[in-house]
Order: structure tokens, then C-alpha cells, then sequence
């Protein structure tokens, strides 16, 4: 039996438009302040500094610039990164995901896999450039050349991921049962 390719209105309100939801969601994100998003108080409150210190006293890395050490941001401030940056691998690889999806329906068979991969983490990159833009004119906010690559690396991934099930559960699906 042969599928037929979506086209048209489907596309856009199945593939088109949750992708346009989750980058409204990324910008809604960037136009915060810090004092918006700040979770060190509540960390604070709930994590126990000396944990915190006697297990990660010894990491000590560089991010954009700055030391990321538990000694230089304190214990909250030191989880809170660690927090923000799941978040953005998070926001990026759904980005990527949604982005190979929309893709993969609206170009059909006609490009391989790992072009749909390519483009949609070209797509996550030029995003994530605009988005640190973006998030440069907001208060309390700097635009991170570390971020970008954060950004689109979890795109790639996202995207990665998407094209992995769709082989996996496709081959699952044309197995002998036995």
C-alpha cells in the first residue's frame, strides 16, 4: 500500500505550526529579564550549600568568558547554570526534533535523511543566532557565543534523534513478526 503525501493545511497546522509555538516559546523565554527567571532563591532554599560544596568543589571551567566553579557563583549560582544550560539543550533539541519532523513530511522522500538533519540543524543555528540577538536588548540578559553553540549543537541533535526513531520504528514495522 503506498502513502500519500501530506501537502497544504495538514502541514502547516500538524508539522508548521507547533514548530512556530516552540520558537514563540523560546523568544517569550529570551524577552525576560534574569530577575524573571532567577532560580538561585529557590535552590537556596531547597538544596544545602555545604552538599553542594563538598561534592563539586572541584569543578572549575570556563563559559562565555566567565568561571563556572562553585567557589566564584556559589552553591545556587552554580546549580542554576547548570540548570539554564539543560534548559537550552532542551528548548534546541525539541527545536531540532520539530524541525526534521516538518521536513521530513513536507519534502517527502525527496532528500535523504541526513539532509533533512543538516538542514533542520542549519535552521537551529540561524534561530539561536537570533535569539541571543534578541536576548542581547533584553535586561539583564547577555548574548553568548557559547550559547549559540550550545543551541545549535542540541538542534542537531534533536534533529538526529527525530530521523533515529523514524528509521528505527520504520524498520520495526517491515520486520517479519515471527
Amino acid at each position: 500500500m503506498e502513502k500519500q503525501r501530506v501537502t497544504g493545511w495538514h502541514i502547516f497546522w500538524f508539522y508548521g505550526l507547533p514548530l512556530l509555538l516552540w520558537m514563540g516559546l523560546i523568544f517569550l523565554m529570551s524577552s525576560q529579564p534574569y530577575e524573571r527567571q532567577n532560580l538561585q532563591p529557590v535552590i537556596g532554599e531547597h538544596v544545602p550549600g555545604g552538599f553542594v560544596e563538598r561534592l563539586f568543589a572541584w569543578v572549575r571551567f570556563s563559559y562565555g568568558g566567565s568561571e563556572i566553579s562553585v567557589g566564584e557563583l556559589g552553591a545556587a549560582g552554580f546549580i542554576e547554570f547548570f540548570v539554564r544550560k539543560a534548559a537550552h539543550f532542551g528548548e534546541y533539541f525539541v527545536l531540532g526534533w520539530l524541525s526534521g519532523r516538518l521536513l521530513r513530511v513536507w519534502l517527502g522522500a525527496g532528500r535523504s535523511a541526513v539532509w533533512r538533519v543538516g538542514v533542520a540543524a542549519l535552521f537551529c543555528l540561524f534561530y539561536a543566532v537570533t535569539d541571543e540577538i534578541h536576548q542581547s536588548f533584553t535586561p539583564q540578559r547577555t548574548a553568548l557565543v557559547s550559547d549559540v553553540v550550545l543551541d545549535a549543537v542540541s538542534g542537531l541533535i534533536g534533529a538526529a534523534a527525530y530521523a533515529g526513531v523514524v528509521r528505527w520504528t520504520g524498520k520495526r514495522k517491515n520486520a517479519p513478526s515471527g
